[in-house]
């Protein structure tokens, strides 16, 4: 049994590890309570790290008495693989954001570190994201809880998004240094499960990517092209992350 505390309160919950499955799971069972259900691979810090995200969903659950199953995580990658079927892009910028509970002090990943999240309300008209070593949420005083999350789960979004095409590029520029082939230049789209897949002739990096350390995402670009394993001699080290952890943003 593992514990998790948020405030005054502690959420107890029991790890199942099924080796074919795909995604994370979490249940509120009568008689079990709390259970997470992973992929083999995963480790209590990345169950912690759901549990955080869900605690709010979760205690409304347990203070109810009917039981229920959280949507699945998106599935775990365990490598890399190149992907040849072309996909269409969506037109807009910034695809919709899941709605998911966000709470002052949550941590969220970006190049391969956690950042916290600070939320402010104020009297202002337009919700907006800033970063200052840290996510500051600047949100209406007027909005409800569901309009809070909705509204962060957007801003985090296009925060990502409008930085995938210049740090894809700082990436790809480390990765000429050592591969003569490599494209002139990447690009990012919403790419689901996919790390990374290739449009017309062109690398397309999944956006969440950006998640993950500068080395892994060089390893992604370069696994599109070439043997990424023979082209770094620390490939172990760069491709671990994907194994250990999730695309899930947030």
């Amino acid at each position: 049994m593992y514990t998790y505390q948020t405030g005054n309160q502690t959420i107890d919950y029991k790890i199942e590890v099924v080796p074919n499955r795909t995604d994370i799971t979490v249940q509120i069972c009568d008689k079990e309570g709390v259970k997470v259900i992973i992929p083999r691979g995963l480790n209590e810090n990345n169950v912690r790290s759901i549990i955080a995200r869900k605690a709010t969903w979760i205690l409304k659950q347990l203070n109810g008495s009917q039981p229920a199953e959280e949507k699945p995580a998106a599935p775990k990658k365990e490598a890399v693989k190149k992907e040849t079927a072309k996909k269409e892009a969506p037109k807009a910028a910034a695809s919709a954001a899941k709605t998911g509970s966000f709470e002052e002090g949550d941590k969220f990943p970006y190049l391969g570190r956690q950042y916290r999240l600070n939320i402010v309300r104020g009297d202002v008209a337009k919700a907006k994201m800033t970063f200052r070593a840290k996510f500051i949420a600047t949100v209406p005083e007027s909005w409800n809880e569901q309009q809070t999350n909705e509204g962060i789960g957007q801003l985090l979004t296009e925060w990502y998004q409008g930085r995938a095409g210049e740090k894809f590029q700082e990436a790809l520029k480390s990765v000429k240094k050592t591969a003569n082939n490599a494209p002139e230049s990447v690009k990012w789209d919403e790419l689901g499960e996919e790390y990374a897949t290739t449009q017309d002739n062109t690398i397309v990096l999944n956006w969440r990517l950006l998640t993950a350390p500068l080395a892994t995402i060089e390893y992604v670009i370069a696994s599109q092209f070439t043997n990424a394993d023979e082209l770094f001699e620390d490939a172990a080290e760069r491709k671990q992350w994907l194994s250990d952890n999730t695309l899930n943003a947030f």
